[in-house]
């Protein structure tokens, strides 16, 4: 069985989280947050193995929130909806909080494809972190785009084309249509798509307040599981392991057509046959139950003592 959860953000806002418990005893829980574009459906399937039940068949309790704007955690863009970077990253407390409610004496971490990966360790980086802050946390296939940490031209004019392209567009018709350009499943908001192309301009992964969360990374004093896939075009490994560098817990996992490695060059067997997924694969594609496998039996090394 399926529970709903209604929690509201710190503006009212009204954010809808399911609620997945194991068949027996829990041993965490997690709340796992989905990607720019989509919503929650890239994790749960009824019709083939998924990444949410593969954690749950694991033992843990998972939550999984529509983030704001998406799915059930509307109004989306072409119904007024509008929200900002800031705010998703502030929503992370919302969910942290609901998690802490309904299993208090669980540990607790996160896990983010793309999007959810980067507003939960930016949030990390907040004072408001030290109240309630998960134990672990896993960003899968997560970057965010910056001219410091892109050495290629050619890939960073592109980069930059595609979010002028995006921001103009979105300034036109208040969101970007991401369903109408076949995309993506959900469209986004103009507010946060415009705070993207600011932290672009200004070459610094910042809040408006002027808060850098990539400066704060250095300060993030929890276990963090990178993985990475040579097959990502979105979130390259060699951008994304330089965003990441400054945390001080880090492990990566790479994947690549020759089998994956971790951060020092050792081959990981239980991925092996996985290859170079590109950005979606790693959590819609069946073929990555093994990944999400290996995912769950991080997280209980990293929360059960």
């Amino acid at each position: 069985m399926i529970a709903e959860h209604r929690v509201r953000a710190a503006d009212g806002w009204r954010l809808s989280v399911l609620d997945l418990q194991p068949a027996g005893p829990a041993w965490g829980v997690v709340v796992v947050g989905h990607a720019i574009m989509v919503d929650r459906r890239t994790f749960l399937r009824r019709d083939r193995p998924c990444l949410a039940r593969t954690l749950c068949d694991a033992g843990l309790r998972v939550l999984l929130p529509d983030l704001r704007g998406h799915g059930a955690s509307g109004p989306d863009p072409a119904r007024g909806g509008d929200w900002s970077y800031d705010q998703l990253v502030e929503d992370t407390a919302v969910y942290l909080d609901l998690a802490r409610r309904l299993a208090p004496d669980l540990p607790l971490a996160t896990l983010g494809h793309s999007l959810f990966g980067h507003t939960t360790a930016a949030w990390c980086t907040t004072a408001a972190a030290r109240e309630i802050a998960p134990a672990a946390h896993v960003a899968l296939c997560a970057d965010f785009w910056l001219p410091d940490t892109e050495d290629r031209p050619l890939v960073w004019a592109l980069k930059r084309l595609v979010m002028a392209v995006g921001t103009r567009f979105t300034g036109v018709l208040g969101r970007l249509p991401a369903r109408g350009f076949g995309v993506g499943s959900a469209d986004e908001a103009y507010s946060c798509f415009d705070d993207l192309r600011r932290c672009i301009a200004e070459d610094g992964w910042r809040a408006r307040s002027g808060h850098d969360y990539r400066a704060g990374l250095a300060g993030v004093d929890l276990p963090v599981l990178l993985v990475l896939s040579e097959g990502d075009r979105v979130a390259s490994p060699r951008t994304a392991e330089r965003l990441w560098s400054p945390l001080p817990r880090r492990t990566t996992w790479r994947l690549a057509a020759g089998g994956a490695t971790d951060q020092d060059g050792r081959g990981l067997p239980e991925l092996a046959g996985l290859g170079a997924p590109g950005h979606m694969a790693p959590v819609t594609d069946p073929a990555s139950e093994p990944l999400w496998r290996a995912i769950a039996t991080w997280l209980k090394g990293q929360l059960v003592a």
